[in-house]
């Protein structure tokens, strides 16, 4: 799927226009602004994927993330361009993903991991410390299941690490903590 799926989309806010497109490093590879009225609210690239090399479509993308809400409503959006196998990377930083993470909070737990997680996403890498200078900044991959046995699977593997993350962190009476464990109990009240 390309990334011109995403004119019209309607969100809360009203609806997306890609803004601008353009052919990124390789030919499968673009680069493009997605806009709310006027104002960019997604900047991506999108790698359609390479049959030959066995490599699946993917997106990187940072999206506004003023509006916990609407950031969610962004991410499902770019989710539903990628088939079953398919990774979306949202960057981070300065934010509650960021500092859920660096306590250790299962990803599903933070903001950003609930969006992905509820846009399909059932596998997660943070990328806390990309290496090299290709790979940008922070953020957080999310991966669509292969397959409806790999989906069980990988549900089965979070539903366990959220389960001892509750029990470990408790009823701390902290606001940070506060939201991660409800974002957690309504993922594993979701599967």
């Amino acid at each position: 799927m390309s990334v011109e799926k995403l004119n019209g989309k309607e969100t809360s806010r009203g609806s997306l226009r890609v803004a601008a497109v353009r052919r990124g490093r390789f030919p499968e590879e673009r680069d493009a602004v997605v806009s709310l009225d006027g104002e960019p609210v997604v900047r991506l690239k999108h790698f359609s994927g390479r049959r030959s090399a066995r490599v699946s479509p993917w997106i990187e993308a940072t999206v506004a993330r003023d509006d916990e809400a609407l950031a969610a409503e962004l991410v499902r959006a770019l989710a539903d361009l990628l088939p079953p196998g398919g990774y979306l990377m949202i960057g981070y930083g300065d934010d509650e993903t960021e500092r859920g993470l660096k306590r250790r909070f299962p990803p599903v737990a933070t903001p950003l991991g609930k969006a992905l997680f509820d846009a399909g996403a059932t596998w997660f890498k943070d990328w806390y410390y990309p290496e090299g200078w290709m790979e940008g900044g922070m953020k957080l991959q999310g991966n669509k299941a292969v397959s409806e046995e790999a989906r069980r699977t990988h549900l089965a593997e979070l539903r366990a690490e959220v389960e001892e993350w509750l029990r470990r962190v408790g009823d701390e009476d902290d606001a940070l903590v506060r939201r991660a464990r409800e974002r957690a109990e309504a993922a594993l009240a979701s599967e």
